[in-house]
């Protein structure tokens, strides 16, 4: 059980902050965000340390990669999302998130990473909420912010990005 919901925080957290969408030449504003929507799945890389007592416990670490797709093509790998989360409460299974998300460059995006900060709550069919906080290339000025609807525990988690690409 534990393992499983280690697998779906990494879906989920990963591909929460992934939106980077289209070139910034396209513009997306505060009044006008422009709406990315991706799936994310899991990788083997699914790591909990646990830092205090045995079990789920305020403190304890998880670290995951997971694969981002664009929800219109599942099958065609867009980038990849690297998270931290901290379990903040155990009972609600709330964990406190910072996640990376790599865009490679195609068709439809533009290459450059997407950062995003948020709560992430591990119960299926709960939407959370990340801020997307910066980025790097084509995404060197965004923000917004990004949810994700969790699926069943293996995933896939939906997730939609409202970016700001020219503040």
């Amino acid at each position: 059980m534990r393992r499983m919901a280690w697998i779906a925080i990494t879906a989920a957290g990963l591909g929460l902050i992934t939106g980077g969408v289209s070139l910034a030449s396209q513009g997306a504003s505060s009044s006008a965000p422009r709406v990315v929507n991706l799936i994310s799945r899991a990788t083997a890389i699914n790591n909990v340390v646990d830092t205090g007592p045995s079990g789920f416990s305020p403190g304890d670490l998880y670290v995951y990669s997971d694969r981002l797709f664009l929800a219109g093509a599942p099958h065609d790998q867009v980038g990849t999302s690297d998270g931290r989360c901290v379990l903040i409460d155990p009972e609600a299974l709330r964990f406190d998130c910072s996640v990376t998300n790599k865009i490679h460059d195609g068709e439809v995006l533009a290459a450059g990473e997407i950062m995003a900060a948020g709560s992430l709550t591990l119960v299926q069919g709960t939407t959370s909420s990340f801020a997307i906080v910066g980025g790097t290339g084509a995404y060197r000025q965004v923000r917004g912010e990004a949810g994700s609807t969790l699926g069943p525990l293996e995933g896939p988690h939906e997730v939609t990005a409202r970016l700001i690409l020219n503040p």
